[in-house]
């Protein structure tokens, strides 16, 4: 009888030894972000914008500018962790300029922010 239980205790210690890392050691940046708007104007068609910014945990990233779901612009980006937030550099001039990002929260749901002002949402 002490077999089986002593082998019990220690398959238990393994299985709880080998099981993997939760994401609480990722830092919050990295994930998918989104910026979505819509516009219609009086007696026009809607206009639908998107913005996608991937944050990779290797602090390399990709940006995606979409207008009623074709892409105008995209490009890859390396991101730093600094005091001041996240800082973005693109790697294609002209797509964006360079930006620092923090993170907020607005009603219990998490954001990406711009000098203080909402742009994406975590999804």
């Amino acid at each position: 009888m002490k077999k089986p239980i002593l082998f019990l205790a220690l398959a238990s210690m393994v299985a709880f030894t080998n099981c993997s890392k939760d994401d609480d050691d990722t830092d919050p940046i990295v994930g998918t972000w989104v910026s979505e708007s819509s516009i219609t104007p009086e007696g026009g068609e809607t206009t639908t914008y998107k913005d996608i910014w991937i944050f990779e945990e290797d602090h390399t990233g990709a940006y995606t500018d979409t207008t009623n779901g074709q892409v105008n612009r995209e490009t890859d980006f390396i991101w730093t962790k600094t005091d001041e937030g996240y800082e973005v550099d693109y790697a294609e001039e002209g797509v964006r300029n360079n930006e620092t990002f923090t993170i907020g929260e607005l009603l219990g749901e998490t954001t990406l922010e711009k000098g203080g002002a909402l742009i994406a949402m975590k999804e």
